[in-house]
């Protein structure tokens, strides 16, 4: 029989040893007189303390059960090596306890430590660490933590900030159960007329429905109120992150946590579902991946009609980017917790959220320093000859140095400058018009002649009537 099957019989064995433990009470229970006068315990207390252990016994083998554990020969270690090992990392990553901290779980003060976390919470700090290593110095930590809850009249105006202590109330029921205190029957039924108050507080506040599964959780209360009512709790708190660590302690059954599944999809919270559905043993029933993959896809066209609706304006793609990151963030975190990068391979989600980003800020840019357009040149017309062609306009440089005009970029080999600035041919008999190529093929002016006298000078054709020839 495996470790598996031995835990399920013993599990499905507790009501049969419940009964013979009644007998027994119940004998007892004959001979009273003969009892110390203290003795008052009734049988329905000791049912209803066993009761919610065997609920909460029920659930964790469910949330064992559903997980498959690494079982391959070499992975195993020698149990003296693994000994050592679990030690040193215990040592290495075991938190600093202040003294005072210390001191207050030592002494069971549970006043006390409430006012010492106030002072010291810090939003960006987290405490679950320090205070978990702390309060397993107190000798009973659950009726110090009930003492903290019980007696509280700490107003937190008078410290000068605004805060919630009930945020201090739900950390210490979260280290109560992550360490899994003993409890006794006297501070169970304490524990238990404090969260039937608390229930009647409840209505349809989301935080105070936190505090009072915390309560239930913590101190194994399961037993005592109705499980659909729990559930429909469960379903209210369904966005804090201890969501499914009550709704696995206080012992909802499948079937009901299936129900709760499916509000949640039916609700469009499919993220939530998806939480639900690694961490509470719910993969068999429902089928995570496809509803991450349609989230995506949600995602996209939700943004996408943003713009549209706005005629993609600056403001509408803004929004658009904003809201498609905020959706796609939380589901960054499920992917990484439940190691599921492997399945999503081709969305790049991360990849597209630093998209998104990057181009909200290039759009926050360019509204900030908008591109500055050059004035335009005036008085710098270019020129056109007979054909139409424009006439490239001489550069500073040519205008300063006309012969540049005139002379090619590279030497050209026959070539060379008169004294007049002027090229002329290396052969004789030839005659090379500088002018050449600057008005088009079809208005190439005629060649220049050199007179002996006067230099170059126009042909005859060319000379002014009116001037005597």
């Amino acid at each position: 029989m495996t470790a598996s099957e031995t835990i399920a019989t013993a599990i499905n064995q507790i009501d049969e040893k419940k009964e013979k433990l009644k007998k027994a009470f119940d004998d007892l229970q004959a001979h009273r007189s003969l009892l110390s006068p203290s003795f008052s315990l009734s049988w329905s207390e000791i049912d209803s303390h066993f009761s919610s252990l065997q609920s909460s016994l029920a659930s964790r083998f469910r949330l064992l059960h559903s997980t498959s554990p690494l079982e391959h020969d070499s992975y195993r270690i020698d149990a003296s090596d693994a000994g050592k090992s679990s030690s040193s990392e215990e040592v290495s990553e075991q938190p600093v306890v202040e003294p005072e901290l210390r001191a207050l779980c030592e002494k069971i003060d549970g006043i006390g430590l409430i006012k010492y976390l106030i002072r010291i919470w810090d939003d960006e700090t987290p405490l679950n660490q320090e205070v978990s290593a702390a309060i397993r110095y107190s000798p009973d930590p659950a009726s110090m933590v009930l003492d903290a809850i019980e007696g509280s009249n700490y107003t937190p105006s008078s410290s000068g900030r605004s805060f919630d202590v009930r945020r201090v109330f739900v950390l210490l029921m979260e280290v109560l159960i992550e360490i899994n205190a003993n409890i006794t029957v006297d501070t169970r039924n304490r524990a238990k007329k404090l969260a039937y108050h608390w229930k009647s507080k409840v209505g349809v506040k989301p935080f105070e429905a936190l505090v009072f599964l915390h309560l239930v959780a913590a101190f194994e209360l399961g037993s005592e109120f109705d499980t659909e009512e729990l559930s429909d709790y469960v379903f209210m708190i369904a966005k804090y992150k201890q969501a499914t660590l009550v709704c696995n302690k206080i012992g909802v059954d499948r079937k009901r946590v299936g129900k709760l599944i499916k509000t949640l999809l039916d609700s469009g919270k499919p993220i939530l579902a998806v939480k639900f559905m690694y961490e509470c043993g719910m993969t068999d029933e429902f089928e995570p991946i496809p509803v991450l993959k349609s989230y995506i896809k949600d995602c996209r066209e939700a943004a996408l009609r943003v713009c549209v609706e706005d005629n993609y304006s600056l403001k509408s793609q803004n929004e658009a980017s904003d809201k498609e990151v905020s959706a796609l963030k939380p589901l960054i975190k499920i992917i990484k917790d439940q190691n599921l990068e492997s399945e999503f391979t081709q969305e790049k989600v991360e990849e597209r959220v630093e998209e998104l980003e990057k181009n909200k800020a290039l759009r926050k840019r360019n509204t900030t320093n908008p591109p500055k357009q050059e004035p335009q040149q005036k008085g710098k017309k270019r020129t056109r000859d007979c054909n139409g062609s424009q006439v490239p306009v001489p550069s500073q440089q040519l205008l300063s140095r006309p012969e540049a005009l005139l002379m090619p970029e590279h030497s050209h080999h026959g070539l060379q400058l008169n004294p007049y600035g002027l090229m002329t041919s290396a052969f004789s008999g030839v005659v090379v018009n500088p002018l050449t190529g600057l008005f088009g093929s079809g208005a190439t002016p005629q060649s220049l002649y050199y007179a002996q006298q006067t230099g170059y000078v126009l042909p005859p054709q060319y000379h002014p009537p009116y001037y005597s020839q």
